[in-house]
């Protein structure tokens, strides 16, 4: 086996930690890239969510309203007394 050089070992260590820095940089890069994404989603299912609960509510309104106005009708017709 041959000796490898001080010189050798200090280069062949420093191209190993670039090598790393650009791997870590990519990873910073597709993380900032998930969290966007997440971040969308999220704002999406939060809208929608609201919809749902807006659509909810005006439907649960316009039956007990209608309900009231039924039953309304029905004391003033003379049907229940």
């Amino acid at each position: 086996m041959t000796a490898i050089s001080a010189q050798t070992q200090i280069a062949l260590l420093i191209e190993g930690q670039k090598a790393l820095l650009r791997e870590l940089e990519e990873v910073k890069e597709a993380d900032i890239l998930a969290r966007a994404a997440q971040n969308a989603r999220i704002a999406a299912l939060e809208d929608e969510r609201n919809k749902a609960l807006r659509w909810g509510v005006l439907t649960l309104g316009s039956a007990v309203v209608s309900l009231v106005i039924w039953i309304g009708n029905k004391v003033i017709g003379g049907h229940i007394q």
